[in-house]
């Protein structure tokens, strides 16, 4: 009887983790690749040719996704990484049934040994495990949009002191705003580019467009430059001035945060320099103290 329970137990988790084999996501279309390298739209995929593997991210993301709350999607940061939320949810979904169907396997397979273990045990590990895994996608996302959005102020502190030497040698307000994000295939470059393209494209002024991006990305020092330079307006001296105060802002910012890494990173490591020195006098002295210990 045991081995039929531990045999059915072990054919569930398979089944469970081949349902969630099933729903991964597939490697991106090469048309919406080529898309976005050529920034151009493309016409809408016509529901027939929508897989069910879209068809259930699009579900969840209606069904599921909060704006807020524990269950809050960070949009900024998928925008900003460039992942669709269709796919971050199917990877919650996929971890999710993973942590479900791992502990019943594992009871599975020490049945099978001959071991057994109350049931209530691989219930809680399955609950447990399976709400750990579902959040591991949400700290991934917002771990690598930290580190972009600190490369993308790293980036735009350069641009800007290239703006400011393309208006010092004469140049007008939109092509020195424009000419530098050119120079570069780096992104933070390319989305600045973009953000400039479209709002040449629509006739709109192009800080409107760098606060826009800055609030598509969650980037707050692009909001605040294009709002003070909105307010300084077009006149050459105070946009000099209102450039060079954010470039010097920004690099102070940037200085100080890294001032501050290396010191959290400092501290840390007396645990194991400590761990280390422990393990030294251990396995310098354990010869002697046992000997010690033998003689007495």
């Amino acid at each position: 009887m045991t081995a039929l329970v531990a045999l059915a137990g072990c054919l569930t988790a398979i089944g469970v983790v081949l349902f969630a084999r099933g729903f991964q996501p597939a490697p991106p279309r090469l048309d919406a690749a080529l898309a976005r390298l050529q920034a151009a739209a493309l016409p809408p995929v016509p529901a027939e040719t929508v897989s069910r593997r879209d068809r259930l991210g699009q579900w969840l993301v209606a069904k599921v996704a909060r704006p807020a709350g524990p269950l809050a999607v960070p949009r900024a940061d998928l925008r900003l990484l460039e992942l669709p939320v269709e796919r971050f949810m199917l990877d919650k979904l996929a971890l999710f049934l993973t942590g479900l169907a791992a502990p019943p396997l594992l009871t599975g397979m020490i049945a099978l040994a001959g071991g057994s273990l109350p049931w209530t045990l691989p219930t809680l590990g399955s609950l447990v495990l399976a709400s750990v895994l579902a959040f591991v996608p949400d700290w991934n996302v917002r771990a690598q949009a930290r580190q972009r959005r600190r490369d993308f102020r790293y980036a735009f502190t350069s641009y800007l002191q290239l703006v400011v030497l393309e208006r010092e040698a004469g140049a007008a307000l939109n092509a020195a705003l424009e000419e530098p994000a050119k120079i570069t295939g780096g992104w933070p470059f390319l989305r600045v580019h973009q953000a400039l393209t479209r709002a040449r494209s629509a006739q709109q002024q192009p800080w409107r467009a760098l606060a826009e991006l800055g609030e598509e990305i969650g980037v707050r020092d692009l909001i605040d430059l294009a709002h003070t330079a909105e307010i300084a307006g077009t006149e050459g001296a105070k946009m000099h001035d209102v450039l060079v105060a954010k470039i010097a802002s920004m690099r102070h910012e940037a200085s100080a945060d890294a001032r501050a890494e290396a010191n959290s990173r400092t501290t840390a490591m007396w645990v194991p320099t400590s761990l280390l020195m422990l393990g030294f006098v251990i396995l310098v002295g354990f010869p002697f103290f046992s000997k010690l210990l033998a003689s007495g």
